[in-house]
């Protein structure tokens, strides 16, 4: 029992460092593109979006396994 609780809580460490490392990713060529000279608000989210939509959606889907590793979790300490 111990073991499996440990076991999630090294795949819920792992799903947070996911879910960051898709932020910083979308920032970091947030601030690239402004560093290529590009302004223009219509051909920066143009680049942009593609990026942001797959970092928000890598962070989004790995913090609700998370959340869903964490109720598992809960259940087993219960028992």
């Amino acid at each position: 029992m111990k073991k499996a609780v440990r076991i999630l809580f090294i795949v819920r460490i792992a799903l947070w460092i996911t879910a960051a490392a898709a932020t910083f990713y979308w920032i970091y060529w947030s601030f690239k593109l402004y560093a290529m000279g590009i302004y223009d608000p219509y051909e920066y989210s143009g680049y942009l979006r593609p990026i942001f939509g797959r970092g928000l959606l890598i962070a989004f889907v790995s913090l609700c396994i998370s959340v869903l590793l964490r109720c598992i979790s809960d259940r087993i300490k219960r028992r």
